[in-house]
């Protein structure tokens, strides 16, 4: 116990206004710096892995932080079950979180692109809005078959003489939508399978919209349409 305390006395005289304080290196930059193998957190096991480890007496959830080969990361999880993780909570007791942003005006709030891999889900039925975007808009000159990158665009089509956009029998996820516009001349035709109420198969002429839901395993094509 003595011991102990004689350390923790040495490494707080240690840090004052002068001095830099290195774990794994001689040559700390930082008033504390540690250096250790760069690892991504494991998944299984429960041996040494990360730079530093937050705990609390009595339980079981530690909060991890290390550096990969190419990312630094913090993870919340189990002391000894890699496999078994808890949630990471950011300010829980309300204010903001900024990213590339020193002023956050919004709870998450991010200077640049965000890609989501799983889905985007409101926390309100009633008041979840999304606002303040806009469709990307794809130009295209020539007839093809849809492909699953047009998911929520808007395709502009600029031919000025017929083509045809192909609607693939697989490979198009539930839930699928685009609009269609035929821009200049060029009269756009249907191919593959797909309903709607009059049987149309074309766009109706030059400023006609239309959109393509694949919904029930089915291609319905509606809007301005003739045959």
């Amino acid at each position: 116990m003595m011991k102990n305390m004689f350390y923790l006395l040495g490494v707080l005289l240690s840090l004052d206004g002068y001095t830099q304080t290195g774990i794994g290196t001689t040559s700390p930059v930082n008033k504390f710096q540690v250096e250790t193998t760069a690892a991504a957190p494991l998944t299984s096991g429960s041996g040494f892995n990360g730079n530093l480890r937050l705990g609390a007496t009595g339980a079981n959830q530690v909060l991890d932080f290390g550096l990969g080969t190419t990312f630094g990361w913090l993870q919340a999880r189990h002391k000894t079950i890699y496999s078994e993780n808890y949630f990471l909570a950011l300010n829980p007791n309300g204010g903001n979180v900024g990213i590339n942003k020193s002023n956050p005006a919004k709870a998450l709030d991010v200077t640049g692109d965000i890609a989501v891999s799983g889905a985007l889900t409101g926390g309100n039925l009633v008041a979840s809005k999304l606002s303040g975007f806009v469709s990307n808009i794809t130009s295209i000159s020539a007839g093809r078959d849809l492909s699953l990158s047009d998911n929520g665009t808007i395709l502009r089509s600029t031919a000025t003489s017929g083509i045809t956009i192909g609607l693939p029998a697989s490979g198009i996820p539930e839930g699928f939508n685009c609009m269609l516009l035929q821009s200049d001349i060029g009269q756009i035709t249907f191919s593959g399978t797909f309903y709607n109420r009059n049987g149309f198969n074309k766009t109706a002429g030059r400023y006609s919209i239309l959109t393509i839901l694949y919904a029930g395993g089915i291609y319905i094509v509606s809007g301005e349409m003739s045959n």
